[in-house]
């Protein structure tokens, strides 16, 4: 097992070989019965993701459902983003790969929406930037009126998080836009009833 997931509405993680091919086995058939019905609707929605992106340098290979409760994707093999200043890396080169990254997705009109996740973004040995876990995305295709209306809202939340990890590995590359992006970004978080910093403290 690659990693259990965390609470029931978290797939779990399996590292497969099919046909000589290094496969991600995301399954929730462990998981109580009422996840499994939740499972089995995020798997069928995540599999369309991928389809969605098919091609799309940075996004690996999907082969599809394995049952109904799991999803077959291909393995990358990399280190997440989150763990990249215990490495030797050229961080800038990867900070401008994922702004790239995030133009290509947004380019087919889907939003990752987590990309501030730092299991959500891997980083091959070659340097080349991958986004997986796609379960929380939308996609809207371009010229539609909910392409209009919604995607740049949630295209914000993907911009912000480039500007997050510019800030913690590559500060060197802010600039005065991203500053004033994050600053937005921060303010909307605030207003956001589920932030945890908003909670009121046990002891008020």
């Amino acid at each position: 097992m690659l990693r259990r997931g965390a609470g029931p509405t978290k797939a779990d993680l399996y590292l497969c070989d099919w046909r000589g091919k290094a496969l991600v086995l995301k399954d929730f058939a462990a998981k109580p019965r009422w996840a499994r019905w939740l499972g089995r609707w995020l798997i069928r929605r995540e599999a369309r993701a991928y389809r969605w992106l098919e091609g799309v340098p940075g996004v690996p290979r999907c082969y599809g459902r394995a049952g109904p409760y799991a999803l077959a994707i291909e393995h990358v093999e990399g280190i997440e983003l989150g763990r990249l200043h215990l490495f030797e890396r050229d961080r800038a080169q990867v900070v401008r790969g994922l702004a790239k990254l995030v133009e290509r997705l947004h380019a087919r009109g889907f939003a990752h929406l987590d990309l501030r996740g730092r299991e959500n973004v891997l980083v091959s040995p070659q340097g080349a930037v991958f986004a997986v876990d796609l379960a929380g995305a939308f996609w809207f295709r371009p010229g539609t009126w909910r392409h209009r209306l919604l995607f740049p809202l949630f295209a914000f939340a993907d911009r912000a998080a480039v500007v997050k990890w510019k800030e913690l590995l590559a500060p060197e590359l802010l600039d005065d836009a991203d500053r004033r992006l994050a600053e937005r970004f921060r303010r909307l978080r605030r207003l956001w009833p589920f932030n945890p910093k908003n909670k009121p403290s046990k002891e008020a």
